[in-house]
């Protein structure tokens, strides 16, 4: 039984549906998810838990992300990147990178941010593109989200190029239809890659094909897959004896000598092995369980 988060580079073109139902063939098991889609014109980092790591996917929607995006300016798309159709034109004007880097400084901490709307966001029960594809008009809310940093690698005069890290949420789209506004202009995401998700690095993740090729009779899969404790750092950590992990199991409460607390831990066993996350409770000075992942023997 493999469990487990395999970092996938993945490839522009092809669907994070697809890659799941790809590794979910190749490796023969039931549970198969992903930690946050990657639209096919995008590349890079795209979390992929296996077995009795997907219940803990939805950490992965929490971490961070850094991406790597180019911006083309003097076009404006209805779907915000190269996928949809031109809806305006507008000159570009000559910009330094002084005066770029100046505006986009203005970005850096919490802002406010309207979704696209061809996006994957629920509206009455239905995504977002659903409602767009119709042509019927829905409010998009704005979210709270965080910039954390935002650097230029190039601009050419026609397209920036952007390194930015940002906190869950964020939609590189709607910052690329944005910032050509601030310039008295117009712009697009031309380009996409997502190089980071929490720890994990598209320089550490392996390409699709890279993975088919091998030998599951003799590779060893421990050299490609983590463990989800991975995605948990800013939780606690602590570690029971053999005689607590019956508790754990069966979410009885459970105490933990000289504990210094937090909301939530990652617990594991004394060989060091990641057992699942546990929370405090004020009312008793407890722990209990939340997620198991596995017990070892």
């Amino acid at each position: 039984m493999v469990d487990g988060i395999i970092p996938i580079n993945k490839a522009v073109g092809t669907s994070s549906f697809r890659v799941v139902s790809k590794i979910k063939k190749f490796l023969s098991v039931n549970k198969v998810g992903h930690g946050g889609t990657l639209d096919p014109l995008a590349s890079g980092v795209l979390l992929v838990f296996v077995g009795r790591a997907t219940k803990f996917s939805k950490y992965a929607l929490d971490c961070s992300k850094e991406y790597l995006c180019k911006i083309t300016f003097g076009h404006s798309m209805n779907t915000f990147d190269l996928e949809g159709e031109i809806t305006g034109e507008k000159k570009i004007p000559d910009l330094s990178l002084d005066l770029i880097n100046y505006h986009l400084s203005q970005y850096i901490g919490e802002i406010e941010q309207t979704p696209p709307i061809h996006s994957a966001i629920k509206i009455k029960g239905k995504p977002a593109y659903h409602y767009a594809r119709k042509n019927i008009d829905i409010t998009m809310n704005p979210r709270k989200v965080r910039i954390y940093d935002i650097s230029i690698i190039e601009w050419n005069g026609l397209d920036l190029i952007l390194k930015i890290s940002t906190s869950k949420g964020f939609y590189v789209r709607s910052f690329a239809d944005e910032i050509g506004k601030v310039f008295d202009s117009l712009s697009y995401l031309s380009g996409l890659s997502r190089t980071k998700v929490g720890i994990f690095k598209k320089s550490e993740s392996i390409d699709l094909e890279n993975l088919f090729n091998l030998d599951l009779k003799e590779s060893n899969l421990n050299n490609i897959i983590s463990t989800p404790d991975k995605l948990l750092e800013d939780f606690g950590a602590i570690q029971i004896t053999s005689d607590l992990i019956d508790k754990f199991v069966e979410k009885k409460p459970f105490c933990v000598k000289d504990l210094k607390k937090h909301s939530n831990y990652r617990v594991y066993d004394n060989q060091n092995n990641f057992l699942g996350t546990a929370s405090f409770s004020n009312s008793n000075n407890s722990l209990i369980r939340n997620e198991l992942y596995k017990i070892h023997n």
